[in-house]
């Protein structure tokens, strides 16, 4: 409840206060959970935002105050994420991708976009697979691979990852900040926090461990028969480039002066480029 509160004060109030009434959705799961989305706008096309690891959807609040006036916006909170709960044996891969199967569904969502930023790329891609839509308008990558270009090289990452919880926070505190290039809204760090702790360590690890390899993300964008856009730093600049010359239907723009979370280091040309996507789609 304390988490649940200190997320809901720092951030979901600045929302509210400024932009058209945000509402804060619940629904419930196939499989019994209660998840949490925020909504704000109307418009005929919907624009679904899903967040990356273990971040709250309060992430996204410049980009709800900059498209709700045109468009109806939603944003997931993933289960186990911000203000949605799962234990930890009901986060699999699958699970999460049919959550926006159901999200879909349940906020009787019509024509709309996709949005996926870091590891919310890699579970919209799942989820057109698992459960494509002819509703579906378009699709945003946001700064995450897409299995084009270059494998990155191997590290120790998994070897490496702390599990006692006071370790795990130490490690998420400096994860939230490396994540963006400027520094964050006043509040932005301990909310993120807040959602990033709420799992236990192990479990939160494990929705990195995606059960299929490069070419699952690779074959799923191929696949995509709508307008897509690569939002991306520039270590993904060569992905890019592939993604340029076998989708004919991509578009690719690099931030060079943001870090991980371009669409807040860089909101205004985010939003921009976001705005003439949407404008340039049939």
């Amino acid at each position: 409840m304390k988490k649940t509160v200190v997320l809901a004060a720092l951030l979901l109030s600045s929302l509210l206060a400024w932009a058209s009434p945000v509402r804060s959705q619940f629904f419930k799961t196939s499989d019994g959970l209660r998840l949490h989305y925020l909504e704000a706008g109307s418009g005929p096309r919907t624009l679904v935002f899903v967040p990356g690891w273990l971040m709250p959807a309060e992430i996204f609040e410049q980009q709800i105050l900059a498209l709700a006036a045109d468009h109806r916006v939603i944003v997931l909170d993933p289960r186990g994420q911000g203000r949605s709960k799962a234990p930890p044996q009901r986060l699999q891969a699958a699970a999460r991708a049919r959550d926006i199967d159901e999200l879909l569904q349940r906020a009787k969502v019509g024509d709309h976009v996709l949005i996926g930023w870091s590891l919310g790329v890699m579970e919209v891609l799942d989820h057109t697979v698992r459960h494509p839509s002819a509703q579906l308008r378009g699709m945003v990558l946001i700064d995450n691979s897409i299995g084009m270009g270059s494998a990155p090289a191997a590290t120790a990452t998994k070897r490496q990852r702390p599990l006692g919880r006071d370790e795990f926070r130490a490690y998420i505190q400096r994860f939230a900040a490396a994540i963006f290039k400027q520094p964050p809204p006043p509040g932005w760090l301990q909310a993120i926090e807040a959602s990033a702790t709420q799992l236990p360590p192990k479990a939160a690890w494990s929705l990195l461990d995606k059960p299929y390899g490069r070419e699952y993300y690779k074959n799923a964008v191929l696949a995509l028969d709508v307008p897509l856009w690569y939002a991306i730093t520039p270590r993904l600049a060569e992905q890019s480039l592939e993604l340029m010359q076998t989708h004919p239907r991509a578009r690719a723009t690099v931030f060079e002066e943001a870090g991980h979370a371009l669409f807040v280091d860089s909101a205004a040309q985010f939003n921009r480029g976001l705005k003439e996507f949407l404008e340039g789609m049939p």
